[in-house]
């Protein structure tokens, strides 16, 4: 449900996430922006749900992948929840995007 509808919503779902994650083990792919339909500015609310599910125990999710501010969210909460040993890939994506600004 959107968070539009009940801002309740979210916490429920991240609770879900974690007991399924806890319980089973499985791995789990969401629609991420199905959290802010119907709401102004869904790329940043996207951005803040991400890594909140990520660190529940999302492994997967559907998403705008040409939105740089969702890409970088996902890339952050790999790198503040040590799944980026030595912060090896967010240092690259950082140079890549300086050489794609340069040219």
């Amino acid at each position: 449900m959107p968070v539009g509808a009940d801002t309740g919503h979210v916490g429920r779902t991240l609770e879900t996430i974690a007991l399924l994650r806890a319980e089973f083990g499985v791995n789990m792919t969401l629609g991420a922006s199905n959290v802010s339909f119907g709401m102004p500015e869904r790329a940043a609310i996207c951005a803040a749900f991400l890594p909140m599910a990520i660190r529940e125990g999302l492994t997967s999710a559907i998403m705008d992948a040409r939105s740089p501010q969702l890409v970088r969210a996902v890339q952050a909460a790999d790198l503040l929840l040590d799944r980026d040993p030595w912060g090896a890939a967010w240092i690259a994506a950082h140079r890549a995007q300086q050489a794609a600004a340069a040219t």
